[in-house]
C-alpha cells in the first residue's frame, strides 16, 4: 500500500470519525429534551382519584385540667406552725387518718388543758360511783356527773383534733401547699385529697363550640400511647358569667392511674357526622390563603379548581363548594401543573 492510499485511508477514518460524533451530539441533544417533548405529546404525569359522596366524623379537639371526682381539702383548724407531716403526694390516706401535726407553742393550751380536766373528772366520777353503789347519792346525782365526763371527753377529742390535721376523706393526696416550719393560718388548705378510681376532665368551653356536646357522648385522650374513653357527663345551662365559657365535664374509669389531677390533656369528641363530597387530603393545593384542587376534564385538560372546604379528618376533606362530584381529581403531580396542560394519567 503506497503513501497516497494510506493517506486517504486516514483521512476517511477520520471523517468518519466526525460523522458519528457529530451524531453522538445530534443524539445527544435530542435526548436532552425528551422529557419536554413526552410531556408534550403523551401529557404530564398526574395520580388521580375519582369525588365521590362520602359520611365523614367531625372530630373536635377540646383541652382541658384532670381532677379527682370526689375532691376535698384538709383545712387547718390552728394558726401555729406545722410540726411534721407525715405524707406525701401520692400517698394513700384513709378518712380521719393524721396527715400533719402542730408544733406546741404554749399558745395552743386547749388541749392539755382538757387532758387536765378529764383527769380530774375521771377521779371525781370515781368516787361519786363509789358513793352511789353505798346509796351514798341519788341516781341523779350519778346521771349528772357522768354526762359532765362524756362532755369534757367530746371537747378532748375536739381539742385533740384541733392539733392536728386530718384527712377529711379516703383517697390519694394530690397536693399539699405547705412544709415543715411553715404557718398555714387557721382556715387555710393544707392538702387536698382525692379520689381515683374515676377523674374528671374539665374543659372550658366557647359558645361556639357548646353545641357540638351532647351528654352521654364518647371523649378519648391518649397518654403514653394509650387510649382512654369517657363519656360527656356535665353540660351546663349557662356559661361562666365571669369567663363567658360553658364549664363541661367529661368523666374517665381510672382504676390503672393514667390520669391524674393537674394534668392538662386535650380530648378528642366525636361531635357530628357529615355527608358529602369527599376527597384525599393531599388533593388540596392551599396557596395565599386559598385552597384548590386540580382536575381533569373529558378532554384529558388540567384544570384548577377553587374549593371551600368543611370537616377535616387526617386523611380525608370534605368539599362543601367547588366540585359538583364525579371529577377527576389530581392527588399527585398537582404540583407541577398549569391549566391546560395535558394530563398522563398514571396507577
Amino acid at each position: 500500500m503506497n503513501k497516497t492510499v494510506k493517506t486517504l485511508l486516514t483521512i476517511a477514518v477520520a471523517s468518519l470519525m466526525l460523522v458519528a460524533c457529530d451524531k453522538k451530539e445530534e443524539n445527544t441533544e435530542k435526548k436532552a429534551s425528551t422529557i419536554e417533548e413526552i410531556q408534550k405529546e403523551k401529557g404530564k404525569p398526574a395520580r388521580v382519584v375519582k369525588a365521590g359522596t362520602s359520611k365523614l366524623i367531625d372530630v373536635r379537639k377540646f383541652s382541658g385540667t384532670i381532677e379527682g371526682i370526689n375532691q376535698n381539702s384538709a383545712i387547718c383548724k390552728m394558726g401555729d406552725p406545722i410540726a411534721k407531716i407525715n405524707v406525701q403526694v401520692g400517698s394513700t390516706v384513709q378518712k380521719d387518718q393524721v396527715i400533719a401535726e402542730y408544733l406546741f407553742t404554749g399558745d395552743n393550751t386547749q388541749y392539755q388543758e382538757a387532758q387536765e380536766k378529764i383527769a380530774v373528772l375521771e377521779k371525781a366520777t370515781e368516787r361519786m360511783r363509789e358513793l352511789h353503789a353505798k346509796g351514798g347519792i341519788s341516781q341523779q346525782d350519778m346521771d349528772s356527773q357522768e354526762m359532765q365526763l362524756k362532755v369534757a371527753k367530746m371537747g378532748l377529742e375536739t381539742a385533740r383534733r384541733a392539733t392536728l390535721i386530718l384527712a377529711p376523706e379516703a383517697g390519694v393526696v394530690t397536693e399539699i401547699k405547705f412544709k415543715v416550719g411553715q404557718t398555714p393560718g387557721q382556715g387555710a388548705q393544707f392538702a387536698t385529697i382525692a379520689k381515683l378510681n374515676k377523674v374528671v376532665l374539665k374543659l372550658n368551653v366557647t359558645s361556639k363550640d357548646i353545641g357540638f356536646f351532647k351528654k352521654g357522648a364518647s371523649a378519648k385522650v391518649t397518654i403514653a400511647d394509650e387510649t382512654l374513653t369517657g363519656k360527656v357527663t356535665l353540660i351546663p345551662l349557662a356559661a361562666n358569667p365571669t369567663t363567658h365559657f360553658f364549664p363541661v365535664e367529661i368523666t374517665f374509669d381510672n382504676k390503672a392511674k393514667k390520669l391524674l389531677p393537674g394534668m392538662y390533656v386535650t380530648a378528642e369528641l366525636d361531635a357530628r357526622q357529615v355527608e358529602g363530597i369527599v376527597v384525599p387530603a393531599e388533593a388540596i393545593v392551599y396557596r395565599n390563603g386559598i385552597n384548590a384542587i386540580w382536575t381533569v376534564t373529558p378532554e384529558g385538560k388540567a384544570l384548577r379548581k377553587i374549593v371551600k372546604l368543611g370537616v377535616q379528618t387526617k386523611n380525608d376533606v370534605q368539599v362543601t363548594e367547588g366540585l359538583e362530584g364525579g371529577e377527576t381529581v389530581i392527588v399527585e403531580g398537582q404540583s407541577k401543573m398549569n391549566d391546560g396542560d395535558k394530563v398522563l394519567i398514571v396507577e
